[in-house]
């Protein structure tokens, strides 16, 4: 899939659908619209760790140079955290206690059919009382509030996708199930579901194993057109490098 093909695709997401409560006002943007108008002179953040993750140093590299050719494209870099700690207990409490929720609804014989995986997050949300869970909401507004202010002096934020070159995968209940074992290889995108930023992946490179690396470009609130434009721009000048087969 292309960054023109995503930005097709929201042009047919953003329709809207009144049974979405929490839907935004109906968007007429066109968001092909301003795909090649380039990034000359935009403001790019780049933060390689985000202060706190450990980054695969083949990932690391392919990232530096994927970075270096938004500066080739015209974009004032400038290398940055944004100044938050890991997220990560926000993100697994709020979704561990969702879990115990959709869990408790279902019927014994519906949780005789769910995977280990799902019945061990089921198990950790259910420790989370009420305030638990409203104390992670005001963290997670307090980190939202701070992307908000360190936004208003980039256009975007760039980091790795995930820290790590692709693994095998592994069946449900394989390995002990907890915070890490979770979300500990992506680092880099649990932050902004948080945030509500809009974000994107583009590949770029592979490691000496043949193993794609991508570049995570993240917008402010509500600027998705923004985020496209930039991987468009990306990708206009790096095609996509492919596995040899």
């Amino acid at each position: 899939m292309s960054v023109i093909d995503c930005a097709l695709m929201l042009n047919v997401m953003k329709q809207p659908d009144a049974r979405d409560w929490f839907s935004s006002p109906f968007d007429t943007t066109d968001y092909t619209t301003n795909l090649e108008k380039g990034i000359q002179g935009l403001r790019v953040a780049y933060s390689p760790t985000l202060g706190y993750a450990k980054v695969d140093p083949e990932v690391g590299q392919r990232v530096d140079e994927a970075v270096h050719s938004l500066q080739d494209l015209g974009a004032h870099v400038e290398e940055c955290d944004p100044g938050f700690t890991d997220p990560i207990d926000i993100s697994v409490g709020l979704w561990f206690s969702v879990v115990h929720q959709l869990w408790t609804a279902m019927s014994p014989e519906q949780q005789a059919l769910t995977d280990p995986d799902f019945q061990a997050q089921a198990a950790q949300g259910a420790q989370y009382t009420f305030a638990d869970i409203h104390r992670l909401q005001l963290r997670r507004a307090e980190l939202g509030s701070m992307m908000r202010q360190f936004m208003q002096g980039y256009d975007v934020l760039v980091t790795p996708t995930v820290a790590v070159p692709a693994f095998e995968a592994r069946a449900a209940g394989e390995v002990h199930f907890d915070a890490q074992q979770f979300l500990g290889w992506t680092p880099f995108s649990y932050p902004f579901n948080l945030t509500q930023q809009p974000a994107i992946t583009v590949p770029c490179g592979l490691t000496s194993k043949g193993l794609p690396v991508g570049l995570q470009i993240v917008g402010p609130m509500f600027d998705d057109a923004l985020v496209l434009r930039v991987a468009r721009a990306y990708e206009s000048v790096k095609p996509v490098a492919r596995p040899a087969i």
